[in-house]
């Protein structure tokens, strides 16, 4: 096949590809594309792999820089020269911060602080000092971070993200977003807390649509778990014999069954990556509607930003869907383990626990009573963050202030300049 071509005249290959896994199909297309950026001036940018091959700069030098902020604010209250510093003071910092970005604006990655500061005062009233306090602590990374959760100005500039990014238009909604090492680290924490929370219980049934990214396949099987899986196949073809990489309606349909408590999906899929079509996403929305009111969905969304006007379940079925996002393949990022878990303030997770028994409450208000005097109204995705450090260790949760500064960063970049493009 070294000669190959794809183009609509070349037949014999596609009928070949036709033959090939979803992974031989990738691995073929990327030695395709990196022969053809060998011949000519194009970088050839490869995300369909674990580790991708570039990295967005600016919100580097954007951390970098800040980080010479945070040190001369430890070095202004005490220093020794044997190499100790004191930690940011509050009082003033605000003025200070913007004297230093002013003093260093030719610098790389300085209109990017700049920008993501004022517009996080501006839009989200953030108290400049507070604020200005925050960014020097985060990327000094002296304290845990609090909330454990997520730090506010994170929160609020990723959620403003998310929602240009996963298709939220003008959607009003807030979602609570949970901060992870990475989306895998999202994925098994969602898996153990609706097992903890009783959500699912093992031998209940779960769906998962298929093709998958391999752990998705194997967890729901490990003995902890024990799911009983329905797998939803994309195995539509076109009338000329073609796959599609999409759902028949009889596949989807398996979900009308509210015996399937949960649901995961990956779109765009990993490794065919396509996107859900539209009458698909039409047709969970019905059968959640009238069918499965209660089906729980976790979407696995890291591709969605290669997507041109992309669409998240997390919008198109906010009450049922928990969105997990991760920063590692847009900005190359995997070593940095950025990932938020995103669901909706008012969600099934939620109102599902506030339906169990007696004592299934019971026995989570003790689980959680080290937490609250009021357990039983502790969130689901608060309940995620408790359950990643099994409960009695809560107050060490959370992804590393440093890790979530440069979370910040990336997402405004990518923020701003989808804006202004627009």
């Amino acid at each position: 096949m070294k000669n190959d071509k794809i183009s609509p005249e070349n037949r014999d290959l596609e009928k070949r590809l036709e033959q090939m896994s979803p992974f031989e199909i990738k691995n073929r297309l990327i030695e395709m594309a990196q022969t053809d950026a060998r011949n000519s001036t194009a970088t050839f940018l490869n995300a369909g792999r674990g580790n991708p091959n570039w990295i967005a700069t600016e919100p580097r030098e954007a951390f970098f820089l800040l980080g010479k902020f945070g040190l001369e604010e430890c070095r202004r209250i005490t220093y020794n020269p044997v190499g100790i510093a004191g930690i940011p003071s509050e009082d003033g910092i605000g003025e200070r911060f913007r004297k230093f970005l002013d003093d260093n604006k030719e610098e790389r990655g300085a209109a990017l602080i700049s920008r993501t500061f004022e517009y996080l005062v501006s839009k989200h009233e953030f108290d400049p000092d507070i604020l200005a306090h925050e960014f020097a602590e985060a990327v000094i990374g002296d304290q845990y971070p609090t909330p454990d959760r997520m730090l506010k100005s994170a929160e609020s500039m990723v959620r403003d993200y998310l929602r240009l990014a996963m298709g939220g238009g003008d959607d009003k909604s807030t979602y609570d977003l949970f901060a992870t090492e990475g989306g895998t680290a999202g994925m098994c924490y969602a898996f153990d807390s609706i097992q903890e929370n009783k959500l699912i219980s093992k031998g209940d049934k779960m769906a998962l649509m298929v093709p998958a990214f391999t752990p998705y396949i194997e967890i729901p099987h490990l003995d902890r778990f024990g799911f009983d899986v329905v797998n939803i196949n994309a195995d539509k073809v076109q009338h000329d014999g073609y796959h599609t990489w999409q759902y028949p309606k009889e596949e989807v349909d398996k979900l009308r069954d509210p015996s399937i408590k949960l649901l995961c999906v990956i779109n765009p899929s990993n490794p065919p990556s396509y996107t859900l079509a539209p009458d698909i996403l039409q047709q969970l929305i019905d059968i959640v509607k009238n069918d499965n009111p209660n089906l729980m969905i976790i979407t696995d969304d890291v591709y969605g930003t290669f997507v041109r006007d992309f669409h998240s379940l997390m919008y198109e079925l906010p009450y049922n869907t928990m969105c997990v996002y991760s920063f590692s393949k847009y900005f190359g990022a995997t070593g940095w383990r950025l990932a938020v878990c995103a669901i909706n303030k008012d969600n099934v997770f939620d109102d599902m626990i506030s339906r169990l028994t007696p004592e299934q409450t019971a026995d989570l208000n003790r689980r959680y009573s080290s937490l609250s005097l009021d357990p039983q109204n502790i969130k689901f995705i608060d309940r995620m963050v408790a359950d990643s450090r099994l409960v009695a260790l809560n107050h060490t949760a959370g992804l590393s202030m440093p890790q979530q500064m440069q979370m910040t960063l990336m997402a405004a970049f990518a923020y701003f300049n989808s804006r202004d493009d627009n």
